[in-house]
């Protein structure tokens, strides 16, 4: 599977140094981990790949990105006026059960993304998108 650089990976990785720029491709690798020039740079489902790399087994990997990566800057508190609009959009996501099937189980009083946020398909981000707010998605 393909995974493409949705924000530049400069830095030490798996296999050494990287400047790795945005919309560079990598190849994810039965090891489990993501390879550019023919060397490891991280593991697909870590924080680092999260952060950097977007799958793209749909030729929309730049787009997954970017509404991943939305989404979670929208739910930040600093994005909130108050108190009361954070607490209104992160009470939609608990409350909604579609949602919950990208939650990391083992939090069960915090809310993290899983990995299989990541790799949502783009309508799944969009609905999760509407359901919390965001305008202009």
């Amino acid at each position: 599977m393909e995974y493409v650089t949705i924000k530049r990976f400069k830095g030490k990785g798996i296999g050494g140094e990287f400047n790795i720029p945005y919309g560079k491709t990598l190849e994810l690798r039965p090891d489990g981990m993501l390879y550019y020039d023919d060397l490891p740079v991280c593991v697909a489902r870590s924080f680092a790949s999260h952060q950097h790399f977007a799958c793209n087994y749909d030729g929309k990997g730049l787009r997954r990105g970017s509404l991943s990566h939305s989404i979670v800057e929208f739910l930040s508190p600093k994005n909130f006026d108050s108190p009361q609009d954070r607490d209104k959009a992160w009470e939609a996501v608990w409350e909604d059960d579609w949602v919950q099937k990208y939650r990391r189980e083992e939090h069960a009083d915090f809310w993290l993304w899983n990995n299989d946020f990541y790799h949502a398909p783009i309508e799944d981000l969009e609905r999760i998108a509407e359901l919390i707010g965001m305008k202009g998605v």
